[in-house]
């Protein structure tokens, strides 16, 4: 006879690990991820205050902290490369973390107890019943398995936007700074090797392959008539490149349904230039975890809905907007929305 409650989680990234590190302590967990290895894949990722508060509450703040890349200044600028905002964080408020840290951070915090499972899954119910869990949790990020299993017509929504993202080799980066021009936005931020770099570039062709040369191609052509600096970046960066098609979770009426919560990028993903994903991911973990432990297995899904679905649909609106306003045309002169959208 069960004396805990037991939760499936579908999905080993940020937001599962973090909710099997929270809630492994006082409940009985079964984490499932297909591909392990890919968790701590990428480069740096922004911590905000929230994120950071979450990361104390799960009990690695401390060891994240240590490798941690705080920001002293950067800014935004425009293709040209003149001022639009300048940042000055005496306060430290943004921190870059890498990515394979926060992973391996999160990774040493899920309890012994937390049962792990490798494989594919395609009915998260199915698996639930199989292995007698009360929950199914989906933190299986946008492309989320679990959640076009439960809600019909919630396949991602593909955008023409690309994503290239990597390392740039060189003295330590202690600044953030984005570029904004028509059609594309370019960035810059501490790394663990250098710099980290990013950039987001409209493609044509949504249903073809991305094929990293490329899109490389495509970036370097986009950005060759913008300031100097961007274009030393992607010269030192030579071949070396992560490439995705830009996906966003759809609009849904409830993060919830029978036996079944989204967390994460499964429930809200949004287009990257927020900056926010994987604090929401934290946060969402610490929120579901706090309310399974007052309210079970029953009562937690639609309170976390109700409580975590309207920042995560504002934050995909805002995140909507600051893309069209950074790549369009009249972005230069529309500063103070600018002002408004930075998070």
């Amino acid at each position: 006879m069960r004396t805990r409650e037991h939760v499936l989680i579908v999905g080993g990234g940020i937001a599962g690990l973090a909710l099997a590190a929270h809630l492994g302590r006082s409940t009985q967990v079964t984490l499932v991820e297909e591909r392990p290895e890919r968790a701590g894949a990428g480069t740096v990722l922004a911590l905000w205050r929230g994120g950071r508060d979450a990361l104390d509450t799960i009990g690695v703040g401390e060891r994240v902290r240590a490798t941690a890349l705080p920001v002293e200044g950067g800014g935004l600028r425009s293709a040209d490369g003149r001022d639009l905002v300048e940042l000055r964080d005496r306060d430290q408020r943004l921190w870059f973390t890498p990515r394979p840290d926060l992973v391996a951070a999160l990774e040493a915090a899920v309890p012994p107890s937390v049962t792990r499972l490798t494989r594919l899954v395609t009915d998260p119910r199915a698996l639930a019943a199989e292995v007698g869990a009360d929950l199914v949790v989906g933190a299986d990020g946008v492309r989320s398995a679990v959640r076009q299993h439960t809600f019909e017509g919630s396949a991602p929504v593909v955008t023409d936007w690309i994503a290239l993202r990597g390392h740039r080799p060189g003295p330590p980066e202690r600044a953030a700074t984005e570029w904004w021009g028509p059609g594309g936005l370019f960035g810059v931020t501490p790394g663990p090797q250098g710099a980290a770099w990013f950039c987001a570039v409209r493609a044509d062709h949504r249903d073809a392959p991305l094929e990293r040369d490329e899109a490389l191609a495509l970036a370097r052509g986009h950005f060759g008539d913008w300031d100097p600096r961007v274009g030393e970046v992607l010269t030192a960066v030579g071949d070396e490149a992560d490439v995705q098609r830009i996906l966003v979770a759809p609009r849904l009426p409830s993060y919830a349904d029978d036996g079944v919560v989204l967390i994460g990028d499964a429930a809200h993903a949004t287009s990257p230039n927020v900056g926010r994903g994987a604090n929401e991911a934290l946060e969402d973990a610490v929120v579901l975890a706090d309310l399974i432990h007052r309210r079970g297995t029953k009562g937690a899904p639609l309170a976390f809905s109700r409580r975590r679905r309207v920042r995560g649909r504002t934050l995909q609106l805002a995140g909507a907007a600051g893309l069209r306003v950074a790549t369009s045309r009249r972005g230069a002169r529309l500063r103070d929305t600018a002002l408004r959208l930075v998070p």
